[in-house]
């Protein structure tokens, strides 16, 4: 018993997560919930953190307890310092800049070199930018590297500064959610390719031009890839009517109606059925088979929209795009720019298999009832037009 106790103890003390706590490092759990929660409040007022990250895997010797004494004597009370994972020390600075925070890190890094030799870092500034460390490699682009006078180009910025805060905070696609993707995909490609071929019939059959239409949205850390979908408009269609009926719903407050509501001569005959139905969406199983999308998740948008975010807008970039999602059996066009981007945000809270599986099953049902909907507002329309 006695040695069983001694093997025991000594297991507790040599483990990993014990030292770090011994060294007065916040744990990883609890250092990315720091992380969380400084990006909320940034996304929210507007002003800035940095993330200071020092390798202690790349270094000779072993400089974690001098470092560790060091970022306790030269952090502020409103600093946190904790693990980013099983190599990276971070130190997170609240309402500091880039430059700051990279002369905090050559400080610390001056001191350090009283002990040991010096480790790698890299400074990370939310939302601003990324810059290179004392290894003169910098992990991801500046927004120094991007023209200013391009919005597109403003678009990529804000894509490449998720992307690498996402790699930070260690987002990842459940075992579970990529295991229904997968089954879901190739049983919904099985199952509906009789309505694969009838919809592809159909649109060359009322329209001259291809069969699919494919368009550029931002997906999974805000990651640029190309969407396929059927063709419900004529080619050559004007985007310019779309871009400012969508920058007019995300600046007031109604609801989130598509332009086929009306009479948009862009449409090819049974382009609306198809587009207020979502039958138009199915070659999007393809990019959940491949791993581009998901079944459930946000829609994923369009270059031109994400300009439009807010910062805590793009919080919806922290899961992978779906065909359908919360939003879309939650009301859909009868929601808010707004309302849609909280229920997207709720969806990453809440997310789990059960949820996952009841939006699947209230999807058919939504879509039935559009489709209905549709239909009777046509007869009301047509209805009217004779009188």
């Amino acid at each position: 018993m006695i040695q069983l106790r001694r093997k025991t103890m000594l297991k507790l003390f040599s483990w990993r997560p014990d030292r770090q706590a011994l060294l007065g490092i916040a744990s990883p759990n609890a250092f990315h919930a720091v992380l969380e929660r400084e990006r909320a409040r940034v996304d929210r007022h507007g002003r800035e953190f940095s993330l200071v990250l020092f390798d202690v895997g790349k270094t000779d010797g072993e400089p974690t307890r001098p470092l560790a004494r060091v970022l306790t004597n030269r952090t502020r009370s409103i600093d946190q310092v904790g693990w980013l994972d099983g190599r990276c020390i971070g130190a997170v600075l609240p309402d500091t800049p880039a430059e700051g925070a990279r002369k905090f890190a050559e400080d610390v890094c001056k001191a350090i070199a009283t002990y040991t030799s010096p480790p790698v870092f890299r400074v990370f500034t939310y939302p601003s930018q990324w810059l290179q460390g004392n290894n003169g490699d910098p992990t991801q682009l500046s927004n120094t590297d991007i023209p200013k006078d391009s919005k597109a180009s403003q678009a990529n910025e804000s894509t490449n500064l998720m992307d690498g805060l996402g790699h930070l905070l260690g987002y990842h696609m459940p075992g579970w959610k990529r295991f229904l993707d997968v089954v879901g995909a190739l049983f919904g490609l099985i199952f509906l390719f009789p309505v694969f071929l009838l919809i592809a019939i159909l649109i060359k059959i009322v329209s001259s031009g291809p069969v699919f239409f494919k368009q550029e949205r931002l997906g999974y850390l805000g990651r640029p890839f190309t969407c396929w979908k059927f063709r419900t408009m004529r080619l050559n269609a004007d985007p310019g009517t779309h871009r400012q009926h969508l920058c007019n719903l995300i600046n007031a407050e109604e609801p989130m109606t598509k332009l086929d509501e009306g009479d948009d001569t862009r449409i090819i005959p049974m382009g609306k059925f198809l587009r207020q139905t979502g039958l138009d969406e199915l070659p999007q199983l393809f990019h959940v088979l491949f791993g581009e999308m998901s079944l459930i998740g946000p829609r994923p948008c369009i270059p031109y929209e994400a300009q439009e975010y807010l910062l805590w807008h793009r919080k919806r970039f922290d899961t992978m795009p779906g065909l359908s999602g919360l939003w879309q059996v939650s009301g859909k066009n009868k929601t808010t720019f707004k309302e849609m981007m909280r229920l997207d945000i709720k969806y990453l809270g809440q997310r789990s298999l059960w949820l996952d599986l009841k939006i699947l099953l209230k999807t058919v049902p939504t879509i039935i009832a559009l489709g209905i909907d549709s239909f009777f507002r046509k007869r009301e329309e047509e209805y009217g037009q004779a009188n």
